[in-house]
C-alpha cells in the first residue's frame, strides 16, 4: 500500500513539474538590443585638427596665389631676359638683311664689271666678281642664321609669357582645391558636433514572457487524497469534469497569450491525478473485498 502511494505521488509530480519547466524555460531567452553608437570626444578632436590643418592650406594657397599672380603680372609685362634676347636677334636680323642686300648688289656690279672688261681688266674683274659672289653667299647664310634666332628667340619668349599664364592657373585651381578641402573639413566637423548634440533614443524593452504557473506537489497531494474517498462513479466524472476544465482553460490561456505549454501541464495533471485516485482506489479495494470473504 506504501509502496504504491509513492509511486502515485512520484508519477504526479513528474507529470506536473517537468513540463512546467520545461515550458517556463524559454521564456527567459532574449536577445539584448544594439546599442547605438555616436561620435566621441577623440573623433571631434580629430576632425577639430583636420578642419585647422584644412585652413593652413587654404590660407597658405590663397598668399602662394597672390605671389604668383603678381610674378607673373610683372614678368607679362617685361619678360625679361627673353624680350632682350628677342629684341637682340631682331636687330642682328636686319642688320644681316642689310649686310646680304650689300653682298647682293655688290656682286651684280661684280658681273657686270666682269662680262664688260677688256682683256686687260679680264683678270682683275673675274677676281672681283668671285670675291663678291662668295660675300653674297656668306651673308645670305648668316642671314638665315639671323633670322632663325629671331624665331628661336621668339618662341623662348612665347614660351615663358605661356608659362606665366600656366602658373596662374595652377595656383587658382590650388586655391579652389584647397578651398574645397576646407568647406568639406568643416562640415564633417559640424556634422560630427551635430550628432554629438543629438540626444540618444534608448531601445525599449519589451516585457519578458512569464513562465508558466508550477502546481504545487501539495495541492496535488490533497487532490489524490481528497478523490481516494470518493467512488468509481464519482471519481470517471470528476476525471471528465477536469478534462473539460484543462480544455476549457486551454483555450482561454491561447487567447490571451500565455505559454503554448500550459494546456499540455494541465492535460498532464488531470491524467495524473486520474491514474492516481484509480489506483488508490484499487488498493482500498481489495483488504474491503476480502474482509467481506
Amino acid at each position: 500500500m506504501k509502496l504504491r502511494r509513492s509511486l502515485v505521488s512520484a508519477a504526479l509530480v513528474a507529470a506536473v513539474v517537468s513540463p512546467a519547466v520545461l515550458s517556463a524555460a524559454p521564456a527567459f531567452a532574449e536577445s539584448a538590443p544594439a546599442a547605438q553608437t555616436r561620435s566621441g570626444n577623440g573623433s571631434i578632436a580629430e576632425l577639430e585638427r583636420a578642419a585647422a590643418d584644412a585652413a593652413k592650406a587654404y590660407t597658405a594657397a590663397v598668399a602662394n596665389e597672390a605671389k604668383v599672380r603678381a610674378e607673373a603680372s610683372a614678368f607679362l609685362d617685361n619678360p625679361q631676359p627673353y624680350l632682350g634676347k628677342y629684341q637682340e636677334a631682331k636687330a642682328a636680323a636686319a642688320k644681316a638683311a642689310a649686310a646680304k642686300d650689300a653682298a647682293n648688289r655688290e656682286a651684280a656690279e661684280a658681273s657686270r664689271a666682269y662680262g664688260s672688261a677688256t682683256e686687260e681688266d679680264l683678270p682683275k674683274a673675274r677676281e672681283r666678281m668671285l670675291k663678291a659672289v662668295d660675300a653674297a653667299n656668306a651673308a645670305i647664310a648668316a642671314h638665315e642664321k639671323a633670322k632663325a634666332d629671331v624665331t628661336a628667340a621668339g618662341n623662348a619668349l612665347d614660351d615663358a609669357r605661356v608659362e606665366a599664364f600656366r602658373r596662374i592657373h595652377t595656383a587658382d585651381q590650388a586655391t579652389k582645391a584647397a578651398a574645397a578641402a576646407k568647406a568639406a573639413a568643416d562640415k564633417a566637423l559640424a556634422d560630427a558636433r551635430a550628432a554629438a548634440e543629438k540626444p540618444v533614443e534608448q531601445p525599449v524593452e519589451e516585457p519578458a514572457e512569464q513562465p508558466a504557473a508550477v502546481t504545487p506537489v501539495s495541492d496535488t497531494t490533497t487532490n489524490k487524497s481528497t478523490t481516494a474517498t470518493r467512488t468509481t462513479t464519482t471519481t470517471k466524472s470528476t476525471s471528465a469534469t477536469t478534462t473539460q476544465a484543462t480544455t476549457g482553460s486551454a483555450t482561454e490561456l491561447a487567447e490571451t497569450g500565455s505559454n503554448p505549454a500550459t494546456p499540455y501541464l494541465a492535460l498532464g495533471s488531470g491524467l495524473a491525478i486520474s491514474l492516481g485516485a484509480a489506483a488508490l482506489y484499487v488498493s482500498r479495494r481489495k483488504p474491503a473485498t476480502r474482509s467481506t470473504s
